[in-house]
């Protein structure tokens, strides 16, 4: 199990916790701390020290939870808000699992770490006070219950549900005032990432040891965590896929990283852990931490930056291929000719294993053969051409189809042709005079 799958194993317990609220009073109902008139029409409760206003209107229309005596210090709910008639219902038939609407939670450093190197799924990082963090929790799923509910829109109950649903954000904005917390953007925290500074780039190969693909890859960057210069350790902080997707990554120790990383470097300058004193040395042993994979030398290969153009070029190939198998009649002929254009060996092969089993071969070419004629004809057939080269020692057959487009590009206009087949190199060119009939 990957770290982070644990990690979220941990949060669905505490939001279990929240959505089956505290002590009861023995009569299925919820023990709640009285509280108190804020004035303005709303009514205050003590969340663990911090306060959060309820307007007073709506106030019996709902069931509020702010005794949580089984959460732990690292994650602490402070409060959970459901619709009354939703919770009820559920708990009377299920037991529980009805009418959430909204809640807060509180972090330490080591929690919020390995919240932002998860999913995250139904919380939301707002606020800090320097210290610790607070999070906005919400329901990843309808929670509107009643038995008699067979169309949710068309329940009579629903506009009062979609009333209630508005209060969270509402709540959310008096809670970061109302406690004088900073605001918090998890964005901003993630940055862009692209290498260089005091960060290193690897490339990490998961299909080498298999079949030495160096086709698909992953972008490691890592950075030396504790000390800088010749001695110090070196960790992967961060990583991103073949489509660009970002993943933090944080040692699950219990720890802030900085704590670990300072305790794991003077284990290193005892003379343990010598593999994380270089950047190769430091990625095989998060590959196999993380991934569970056993990696070889040939498995990584350093970058001087992040190749961004590499992750855009996968996610617009893979759009392309399922916009032609599910809505070919949106997708624009030059479109398509600039995306194959542009696309290089290694996207098709990622493109290969992304959509392995998938008849993505077939609408692609016929789109390509539909729109290599016409305006602007030196275009198309250099994209035409690129495609071919970049696809030529490929195990999928694009040649033969490809070679009777280029056919048909040099019969429509064979000048366009010869000026298209002047911007490759000499080996380029060679290749496609080799495999054209047109200029045989």
């Amino acid at each position: 199990m990957r770290r982070f799958e644990a990690f979220a194993l941990v949060l669905a317990c505490l939001l279990t916790l929240a959505a089956c609220g505290g002590e009861t009073d023995g009569q299925g109902g919820v023990q709640e701390p009285p509280p108190q008139d804020g004035g303005e029409d709303v009514t205050v409760y003590d969340c663990g020290g911090l306060e959060a206003a309820l307007p007073n209107e709506y106030l019996d229309q709902l069931q509020v939870d702010t005794d949580f005596p089984d959460a732990g210090e690292s994650w602490k709910p402070l409060i959970s808000v459901y619709e009354k008639a939703s919770y009820e219902a559920a708990m009377e038939d299920f037991g529980g699992g009805g009418g959430f609407l909204f809640g807060f939670l509180v972090m330490d450093q080591a929690a919020f770490e390995q919240h932002i190197s998860s999913d995250g799924s139904g919380i939301d990082v707002f606020a800090t006070d320097g210290e610790r963090y607070y999070a906005y929790t919400y329901p990843t799923d309808v929670q509107f219950y009643r038995r008699d509910a067979e169309s949710l829109p068309d329940h009579p109950d629903w506009p009062v549900w979609e009333t209630l649903c508005e209060l969270g954000p509402q709540v959310r904005e008096d809670f970061l005032t109302r406690n004088n917390l900073q605001s918090f953007s998890v964005q901003d925290f993630l940055g862009q990432p692209d290498g260089g500074g005091d960060h290193a780039v690897l490339k990490y190969y998961p299909y080498f040891l298999k079949d030495g693909d160096t086709r698909v890859y992953d972008q490691l960057l890592l950075r030396q965590p504790a000390r800088q210069g010749e001695g110090g350790i070196w960790a992967v902080d961060q990583w991103l896929d073949e489509r660009g997707n970002q993943s933090l990554y944080f040692p699950d120790s219990g720890k802030p990283a900085a704590e670990h990383y300072a305790e794991l470097q003077e284990a290193c300058d005892a003379g343990e852990h010598p593999e994380l004193l270089t950047p190769a040395g430091a990625a095989a042993a998060f590959v196999a931490d993380y991934f569970g994979h056993e990696t070889a030398e040939g498995s990584f290969a350093e970058a001087r930056e992040v190749d961004h153009a590499y992750m855009e070029r996968n996610v617009r190939l893979q759009d392309l291929v399922l916009d032609l198998e599910f809505r070919p009649e949106e997708v624009d002929g030059m479109d398509v000719l600039n995306c194959v254009g542009e696309a290089t060996a290694d996207n098709w092969g990622v493109l290969g294993r992304t959509m392995y089993g998938s008849d993505w071969f077939g609408p692609l070419m016929d789109a390509v053969e539909k729109a290599s004629v016409g305006e602007d004809q030196q275009t198309r057939t250099r994209a035409v051409m690129a495609f071919f080269l970049a696809t030529f020692t490929t195990r999928t057959d694009f040649s033969t189809p490809l070679a009777d487009i280029l056919n048909a590009q040099g019969q429509a206009d064979f000048q366009a042709f010869t000026a298209a087949l002047a911007e490759f190199s000499e080996e380029d060119q060679t290749c496609i005079r080799f495999n054209t009939v047109v200029l045989k």
